[in-house]
């Protein structure tokens, strides 16, 4: 895989995200697929607290509430532009590779001005290291596993319920 087609696939990912096209976002992940909000680089799920590690299920379900449930952390949905720079490709043989790439989310919540919630209409960002390892699939790649390093991971973060 070169640069410019890690790049590609990365700018159909967010742009997926961004136009809350979740399903389709689900269908670039492996069966097995894990999506991770870890503390550190390193972190064992089975051991080490994280921020969100959704299995190829806890995907599915989170994706379904997100599509099709009114949850009021995410009544009115947050709009989101994701950003994606910096990629760099570890080929890592016939099995996939491993991509590096710096992510920043722009994200507000619309406001009706009869409402009053924490965050709402205050445009926000997250910054973060994203690691990907991605294994080939037919004629394109599937993500195996998406690791999203957030820089304040240690400090407060309110209303992250929707997918960085």
């Amino acid at each position: 895989m070169t640069v410019a087609e890690a790049e590609a696939f990365l700018y159909h990912e967010v742009r997926l995200l961004d136009d809350r096209r979740l399903a389709e976002w689900n269908d670039l992940f492996t069966e097995d697929g894990v999506y991770a909000l870890p503390f550190t680089v390193d972190a064992d799920p089975e051991l080490d607290s994280m921020l969100l590690y959704d299995t190829a299920l806890q995907r599915k379900m989170r994706v379904h509430q997100l599509l099709r449930y009114e949850h009021l952390a995410q009544s009115p949905p947050s709009r989101t532009v994701h950003v994606v720079n910096n990629v760099e490709v570890d080929n890592a043989g016939d099995d996939g590779v491993v991509v590096h790439c710096n992510i920043v989310v722009y994200e507000v919540r619309p406001l009706d001005f009869q409402e009053l919630q924490a965050g709402m209409a205050s445009p926000r960002f997250i910054v973060g290291q994203c690691i990907y390892r991605l294994q080939p699939f037919e004629q394109t790649w599937k993500i195996a596993k998406k690791q999203v390093l957030l820089i304040d991971r240690e400090l407060p973060l309110y209303n992250l319920s929707f997918l960085v």
